[in-house]
């Protein structure tokens, strides 16, 4: 077949130059003359032609040739007769011609939906074949089957049907389901209490252990009778009550029946929901039926509810909008289908994906109902997805990368109703959300249950957290953000999550999405409070009251944090804003770096290097070469300084090889310091990419005056004066000079270096570090505007970078030696670049 699809897509392109071969697929299909005999038979190449022809219309359905539709209508009329097993080749089985109705049908609703003439020609014929295929469920095994097959696939493409023909069709479908439904299925004992659920989210949690235990043992007769008849179904009969909701939900969105048979829909439906949630409710004991033939029951019953859930969805949209009959009908079919919601939430089968898809279904017909009338109706279910959400965050994976299926709904359905309903009514929906953001502080009397559950509490807080964080980036409404992260920010600075916990490493998680949104007031309150958070764990040196908060702390400062840090740098737009955020986040790598210098030299290293990526992020697209302000330069000079430090940078010695008597003493400064530059890298690989980034957003670390640099002052202010590294420490002093001559290839020796003190030696380090590493890391080029292009542009140069230390006058012999040397070294790496990526140099 698929030569004959890849030729009508051909001819559907060009179908006037291509008339001749679109005329000879439509000759190759079956004749009127051959499809109106007694008993018609297809072969293999005309069913192929139809194929073909049927999805030249849905690709062309303008096309001015009269013969592709004519040739398809006359098949449509035939369709009857393709329910006895001789129309179709003998190589055809079962699967096949379910194969051949299903995109038979695909490619004639897509045409109809594409031309409103065609689907007027298509509707003349539709509605007496697809009365004709619900009246032959009976007969010969073979024949019954094939008109199954041809419903199943009418199921899910519906082409138009006349007015006329809609309601006789909808009675045969009514008669087939008189025979299908049992009597038993009505009403249903033991329906969730609406009243109560409405009342907020305390009195769901009290009886959560009531409902997932739930059973009519107390009925006894009722019960195991209930169970009975839910047993008594057969799975022919179970894809038939699918099938014929399916057409008559599909009926109701063509056209329009008369009121009655709307009424019998209602009816139809209203039982199958109150059905719905006794069925949820049995307990896997509780049938007579195991394993596999018992979950392939539950599969293809929650398939039906769905098709009924549907279809009584379908029926309330041709409903008076004023009617006081049917805003009562509204308010009632909302309830039952937030009782069924819930059924599936509790329900011991919620995981089977045709549970996950009933329940999805289930919250896509509550939102479109609500959200469409607005007013009460909005109201209501406002009050009762309350504790539907909570429900669907205690069933939740708290850390997985994925809540699941439901709780991905419940944020689905929440959005929609926020963004729909904002403009229509928005106080309930400022009521909603605030209800779902305030229930993370609410206590409740555990004092009568166990331990184990106790932990379901934190579960539901962390996942209503992630909730509300993933719905506020789904929004992206300041107005949003700013009902819910004051409570957040409460919660951290004086509430519950003040001590490390989870709770306070998902509200941080949560505060640095909705401020990576880019809005002024959040953004900056949640830095603030994110840098003063960093800066603590500092001073506290991740000491807690316990192991678990210990480790807790541990996972804030070296994961949560950092992670937020980045999540904001890479999600602010804001010129500005980034602008402000790369101050701070420059700032408090200052900040860091002088408070972790004076601990160990590892400290230093573990405290900067998980901000190194943020600001990677927050400098990518900083250009070096413009004009900047003294302050930010010196905190770009403050950083590089700690990076030389701290060996942050990756090591850049030409020969990559080490002394292994001066490494001996690992840990000491003299060893990081040349390991730094010899290798290998001694911390997280991600730290030494964010280094490389940095690199070609920095610009060169001198200014005009250049005064600074020769202000003792303000280098020895970057130390510690009682660390081990503090200016007065000549051992140190000894070591940072030493890897600096490494860094410079010997260039110049360690002796020459006597005058230059320890701070300015690793000043000297950092410049070296940068300027090499920016050829490194892509062969100097810098960060900047590439608008016009991706040329490599003296202005985008790193040289230009380099040079810059030179043109500076009056410098101590010792430092413009080594400032030559950086120069050299620069241009070496450079020509190296060049000849490893196979570049040439103009």
């Amino acid at each position: 077949m698929d030569p004959m699809i890849e030729l009508c897509d051909i001819i559907a392109r060009r179908p006037e130059q291509f008339r001749d071969k679109l005329a000879w697929i439509c000759g190759r299909c079956p004749q009127p003359e051959t499809l109106q005999n007694d008993s018609p038979r297809a072969s293999r190449s005309q069913l192929h032609a139809v194929i073909g022809v049927a999805r030249f219309l849905s690709k062309c359905p303008h096309s001015r040739d009269d013969r592709p539709i004519s040739v398809t209508l006359e098949f449509i009329r035939a369709i009857p007769s393709s329910f006895h097993r001789s129309f179709w080749p003998q190589s055809y089985n079962n699967d096949a011609i379910s194969s051949f109705f299903v995109d038979f049908l695909k490619y004639i609703s897509e045409t109809a939906n594409a031309s409103p003439d065609l689907a007027s020609e298509i509707a003349e014929y539709f509605g007496e074949v697809v009365t004709t295929s619900v009246s032959n469920q009976e007969g010969n095994g073979n024949d019954t089957a094939i008109s199954r097959a041809f419903l199943l696939a009418l199921s899910n493409n519906f082409p138009p049907v006349l007015q006329s023909d809609a309601d006789q069709l909808i009675d045969h479908l009514f008669d087939q389901l008189s025979t299908l439904l049992t009597a038993s299925q009505g009403e249903i004992p033991g329906t969730f209490d609406t009243q109560a659920a409405a009342n907020g989210s305390s009195v769901y949690w009290n009886s959560y252990a009531d409902h997932m235990n739930f059973s009519i043992d107390g009925g006894g007769a009722m019960f195991a009778q209930q169970v009975a008849s839910f047993e008594d179904e057969s799975m022919e009969s179970l894809e038939k009550q699918e099938v014929a909701f399916k057409l008559i939900a599909h009926t109701l969105e063509k056209v329009s029946i008369d009121q009655k048979h709307l009424e019998q829909v209602r009816l139809i439906a209203k039982k199958q929901l109150q059905s719905m949630s006794a069925f949820l409710k049995i307990r896997k004991r509780d049938w007579n039926e195991k394993g596999q033939p018992l979950k392939a029951r539950i599969n293809a019953k929650l398939s039906a509810f769905q098709a009924a859930a549907r279809m009584q969805i379908k029926s309330l949209v041709c409903l008076d909008v004023d009617a006081k009959t049917s805003k009562k009908l509204v308010l009632e079919t909302l309830a039952l289908l937030i009782d069924a919601a819930e059924a599936c939430l509790l329900s011991v089968w919620r995981k089977l994906r045709a549970c996950e898809e009933l329940f999805i279904s289930l919250l896509s017909g509550i939102a479109q109902v609500a959200v469409s009338r607005g007013g009460q109706p909005l109201r209501v279910l406002l009050i009762r997805l309350k504790p539907l959400v909570l429900a669907a965050c205690m069933q939740a994976d708290t850390w997985g990368s994925s809540q699941g299926v439901m709780f991905d709904g419940v944020l689905k359905t929440c959005c929609e109703i926020i963004e729909t309903g904002w403009a229509k009514d928005r106080a309930p929906i400022d009521t909603f959300i605030m209800g779902l953001a305030t229930s993370i502080r609410e206590r409740n009397d555990y004092g009568e249950q166990d331990d184990k559950e106790k932990q379901v509490v934190p579960a539901v807080q962390l996942n209503v957290i992630r909730l509300l964080a993933d719905l506020n980036v789904a929004v992206s409404k300041p107005e949003v953000v700013d009902m819910i992260l004051p409570l957040f920010i409460e919660s951290l600075e004086e509430g519950d999550a003040i001590t490390p916990s989870l709770l306070r490493l998902r509200l941080l998680d949560a505060v640095s999405r909705m401020a990576s949104l880019g809005f002024e007031k959040s953004y900056r309150e949640t830095v603030v409070l994110m840098t003063r958070s960093y800066l603590s764990k500092l001073s506290s040196g991740g000491s807690g009251e316990n192991k678990t908060s210990e480790s807790e702390a541990t996972t804030e400062r070296f994961e949560t944090l950092p992670a937020g840090f980045l999540l904001i740098a890479t999600g602010l737009k804001n010129a500005k804003l980034r602008s402000d955020y790369r101050h701070r986040l420059l700032s408090l790598c200052s900040d860091v770096g002088l408070a972790a210098e004076s601990k160990s030299g590892r400290s230093g290293a573990d405290f900067l290097g998980p901000l190194l990526p943020a600001v990677a992020e927050v400098c990518s697209d900083f250009d070096p070469t413009v004009d900047l302000e003294p302050s930010l330069l010196k905190l770009f000079r403050n950083l590089w300084f700690y990076v030389a430090l701290f060996g942050l940078a990756p090591p850049i010695q030409k020969t990559q090889k080490s002394d292994s008597s001066t490494l001996s003493s690992s840990g000491s400064m003299n060893a990081i310091a040349l390991q730094a530059v010899a290798g290998p890298y001694m911390w997280n690989e991600q730290w030494s990419s964010a280094v490389q980034r940095i690199a070609q957003g920095t610009p060169p670390l001198v200014v005009s005056s250049v005064k600074w640099l020769e202000d003792e002052l303000e280098l020895n202010a970057l130390h510690n004066p009682g660390s081990r590294q503090g200016s007065g420490n000549e051992k140190a002093a000894v070591s940072q000079r030493t890897a600096l001559s490494a860094a410079l290839g010997g260039r110049v020796d360690v002796g020459a270096m006597s005058t230059i003190s320890g701070v300015k030696a690793t000043y000297l380090l950092a410049v070296a570090f940068l300027e090499i590493i920016r050829f490194i890391s892509n062969g100097g080029i810098l960060n900047g505007d590439t608008s016009g292009g991706t040329s490599f542009t003296a202005s985008r140069s790193a040289f230009s970078c380099a040079f810059e230390y030179l043109k500076t006058p009056n410098l101590m012999p010792a430092v413009s030696q080594c400032l030559t040397a950086m120069v050299h070294r620069a241009f070496e790496t450079a020509v190296s670049w060049l000849l490893i990526n196979n570049c040439t140099i103009n």
